[in-house]
């Protein structure tokens, strides 16, 4: 969705129109080499994976391909075919519109894919997993409606009728990124258990989520910035152009990150564990099972230790599960 673009003269320069969409053609290209590269390593290293999230993986890196392709376009559009011709830079390419739909699309499934994550830790809660939703919803409501009226604009001057629904587009999609990570990471921290290994995971999964849902939030932030300050140039399209490669990154990123954050090499197994009540209730006592008495102290203590040891690896692998596999029943 880009911004405005004012009626350049014979001499004026391009580097904050056309430069700016150059530069944001030139890194949603690497980031999509990346998420080709992941995708390669998702399927080599996840076979078991349930078909849900094969055909998700497959479904985003499609649309991946699909904006690739139009953005591609639009900038040969400009600078090759109407390389001569200045008027060509003010008038409105169809393929600079209908890339919005890809990108929507795409954005909309990995916020899905992370709202089913806060529904299953937060015990399903109705109000902040409705309120996610509906942020999402409208943001694709939104953005259709957009894409409908833009593709009845002929210049770029003409989007300034429609600039309030574009900074709302934004707004909307900046806010449900932010209050997917936060709910997350809040929910990880209550979940802490006292036991040093589960702990350690979820300070990784806490640090994991604020790196991802902060990548693709500044994205969206700095285009709405862009759009907000400097609406009559092209600087927001180089933020724009890489809010999808950057949601499927993440996407791809969170599914593969599995074995690293769990710091073992065998493949987690696709069906959702619940997580169990010492990593929910931290003033339970897990290892209260394992206590025997009329035993020697020594002995009791080092029966604890084991237990606890078992449970937190109990706790660390429904952690990882819970966070990056949906149930098929969740979906």
């Amino acid at each position: 969705m880009p911004a405005t673009l004012q009626s350049p003269g014979e001499h004026d320069p391009l580097d904050n129109t056309m430069g700016s969409m150059l530069i944001g053609v030139i890194f949603s290209a690497i980031l999509f080499g990346i998420s080709v590269v992941q995708t390669l390593y998702y399927y080599s290293q996840y076979p078991k994976d349930a078909w849900y999230l094969k055909s998700l993986v497959a479904a985003t890196i499609f649309f991946d391909l699909i904006h690739m392709l139009f953005i591609s376009h639009t900038i040969y559009h400009y600078l090759i075919t109407g390389y001569y011709d200045q008027t060509v830079l003010t008038r409105i390419v169809w393929s600079v519109i209908v890339e919005a739909i890809p990108t929507g699309v795409t954005g909309s499934l990995v916020q899905c894919f992370y709202t089913v994550r806060v529904w299953r830790l937060s015990r399903k809660s109705v109000l902040l997993t409705g309120t996610i939703l509906v942020l999402i919803i409208a943001d694709s409501i939104c953005g259709t409606v957009w894409v409908v009226l833009a593709l009845l604009r002929h210049t770029y001057t003409d989007l300034l009728h429609i600039s309030p629904l574009t900074i709302s587009i934004n707004g909307i999609s900046a806010a449900a990124d932010v209050l997917i990570s936060a709910s997350l990471c809040i929910i990880l921290q209550r979940s802490k258990t006292g036991f040093r290994t589960s702990d350690t995971m979820i300070t990784k999964l806490i640090f994991f989520f604020v790196n991802t849902g902060l990548l693709t939030s500044l994205c969206a932030v700095g285009a709405l910035l862009s759009l907000a300050i400097s609406s009559h140039t092209l600087i927001y399209a180089s933020w724009y152009f890489c809010i999808g490669r950057l949601y499927a990154n993440s996407l791809l990123a969170s599914l593969n990150g599995r074995n690293t954050i769990r710091g073992q090499t065998e493949d987690i197994d696709h069906m959702l564990l619940s997580i169990p009540s010492a990593v929910l209730s931290p003033s339970s006592n897990p290892g209260s099972n394992g206590h025997r008495p009329n035993v020697s102290i020594r002995v009791e203590t080092s029966t604890r230790k084991d237990v606890e040891a078992d449970d937190s690896r109990q706790d660390d692998d429904s952690l990882v599960n819970t966070l990056a596999n949906p149930s098929k029943s969740s979906l």
